[in-house]
């Protein structure tokens, strides 16, 4: 029997898995509230209004909280003509320390494609190169944002009566320029009012537009996606994880090899098949490796790892 065989047999209860989908569960309650109240038939309405959202809950006001995301407040700030150092400085200095941790352990949105990859079994995986250009996308998105934002921060500062007729002619998109890119907001608003609208009879019309109708398809097929590809949102269009990727790569939390134990990819490659972002774990450094900010830190490599060879490592 060969060393992979013996250490495969061995291998211990999963840890890590466990304590992740407790930590992820508990997340997903204290996030959105209206579950706890649905299941315990208890008013908690006094708290939801001082929730002060989770940095990586980037779209506001949804069905199950009354909060906005951080990362959406500072766009919003953005299209005001203001530059918000505090949250911008918040937002770093909670990357740099946390990596992208909040996203493989408490993201609802990122629990949920967790949930939907362990439905079909074996999880796919695209070509490599088709997997970097689909991870560029997100970043696309928030430049195009930042971009858009700081345009219409600039006519605040020049003419704010043209500043509210775009405002007005735009909708809620200077208020929640994210909500068309999220998935979060999807699932616990769209998603939650569609179905409120069936299960209530109201006679409402479930879509107002041809637009509303494609924006429903678009994040179901994102969704049948997450159910083959793991991550498929995070990897490929979610604007926090573009910013985070950035700040991560600089962290000083991540995960790195040891390169006594390690045997590579041609007689393991373990850590790379298991990876929900599929990283090409055997090709950064030993010392540590982030996928350039990819990394989520769900530690699916270290527990599957037959040798015992990744390490957590900060500093």
């Amino acid at each position: 029997m060969s060393r992979l065989s013996e250490q495969k047999e061995d291998r211990p209860f999963p840890i890590i898995t466990v304590t992740r989908r407790i930590v992820q569960i508990l997340s997903f309650f204290a996030v959105n509230l209206i579950a706890l109240e649905l299941i315990f038939s208890i008013d908690l309405s006094v708290f939801t209004d001082q929730i002060i959202p989770y940095p990586f809950i980037h779209t506001p006001r949804d069905a199950w909280s009354t909060g906005a995301g951080m990362f959406e407040f500072m766009l919003f700030s953005l299209a005001r003509g203001e530059v918000p150092y505090l949250l911008m400085g918040l937002f770093f200095l909670i990357v740099l320390i946390t990596a992208r941790f909040f996203c493989g352990w408490v993201c609802p949105v990122g629990f949920i494609q967790d949930i939907l990859a362990a439905i079909p079994g074996k999880p796919k995986r695209v070509k490599i190169e088709t997997d970097k250009s689909l991870k560029k996308v997100k970043t696309y998105i928030i430049v195009f944002l930042i971009i858009v934002m700081i345009f219409f921060g600039a006519i605040w500062n020049i003419n704010q009566q043209l500043w509210v007729e775009w405002k007005f002619a735009l909708g809620q998109f200077l208020e929640r320029p994210l909500a068309g890119f999220s998935l979060s907001e999807f699932l616990f608003n769209t998603l939650h009012n569609k179905i409120q609208i069936i299960w209530q009879g109201t006679g409402d019309p479930l879509f107002d537009n041809t637009w509303q109708v494609l924006g429903f398809i678009f994040y179901i097929v994102i969704l049948i996606l997450s159910a083959y590809y793991p991550r498929f949102y995070c990897r490929t269009l979610c604007p926090y994880g573009a910013a985070a990727a950035f700040v991560s790569d600089y962290s000083a939390l991540r995960l790195g090899r040891n390169p006594v134990k390690c045997v590579g990819r041609r007689e393991c490659g373990i850590c790379e098949k298991v990876c929900p972002m599929q990283i090409r774990i055997l090709d950064e450094p030993f010392e540590g490796f982030t996928g350039e900010g990819e990394c989520i830190l769900c530690g699916r490599c270290k527990e599957a790892c037959p040798y015992d060879a990744i390490e957590l490592n900060f500093g």
